[in-house]
């Protein structure tokens, strides 16, 4: 098991706002500058993710003219965030 790969992904993961990009890339490619509205950040915010996203590997982009668009690397993603969302939680972990 590659813990890095692994660790690396876990912190990409561990921003609501990122993982609310992932579920909208999940519908399909996207351009960059829709995420700010949607998302109700300032696109320097958006920016910020989504560079952190794409670090991680899990998500890669494209130049269309002067649009940069996104896309899930893996189409199992959006399965991987469901089944992570479904491991037993408690609010109090001590």
């Amino acid at each position: 098991m590659n813990t890095q790969r692994i660790s690396t992904i876990a912190k990409a993961l561990a921003h609501p706002a990122r993982v609310r990009i992932l579920e909208l890339l999940a519908q399909g490619e996207r351009c960059g500058c829709e995420f700010a509205p949607i998302l109700s950040l300032d696109a320097s915010v958006v920016s910020r993710h989504l560079a952190q996203l794409s670090r991680s590997g899990i998500i890669l982009s494209r130049r269309d003219r002067v649009r940069v668009m996104w896309r899930l690397a893996a189409p199992s993603t959006l399965e991987i965030l469901q089944r992570l969302e479904q491991l037993p939680f408690t609010e109090d972990a001590s």
